[in-house]
């Protein structure tokens, strides 16, 4: 009997732990979504009309390129966890750690996209 609310006890605190790990995937591929529409990584931008020195720099390509790394980590932990959200609490933790590897990748692509599109607009622009 106390196995079981071992293991029911267990598995709630491993999905709760998943459910932070979701938020932070979201939120982090939402805000690669708005950083790419901003810096123009689509050219979905009405006002860009044209092609300019910017986005011929190759610091703007290794940007859009860590940007799109990002967002594929941020939905791969996403689809990773809803697909999974019915497996034993031991395969969760597993399933964590993966998480955390993505999300941590996901992370520094995010940073190195906006550490080269401030050496653009900072150095490169001037």
């Amino acid at each position: 009997m106390d196995d079981g609310a071992f293991e029911q006890r267990e598995r709630r605190e491993e999905l709760r732990r998943l459910t932070v790990r979701f938020v932070v995937a979201v939120a982090l591929d939402l805000f690669t979504g708005v950083y790419k529409r901003a810096a123009g990584f689509d050219g979905s931008d009405p006002n860009s009309g044209t092609e300019t020195r910017e986005n011929e720099h190759r610091a703007f390509f290794w940007a859009a390129i860590f940007n799109k790394a990002a967002h594929f980590a941020c939905m791969w932990v996403i689809a990773q966890i809803l697909f999974s959200v019915e497996v034993l609490a031991r395969r969760m933790r597993s399933l964590r750690e993966d998480c955390d590897m993505k999300l941590l990748l996901g992370f520094i692509c995010v940073t190195i996209s906006l550490c080269l599109m401030a050496y653009l607009r900072w150095w490169v622009t001037c």
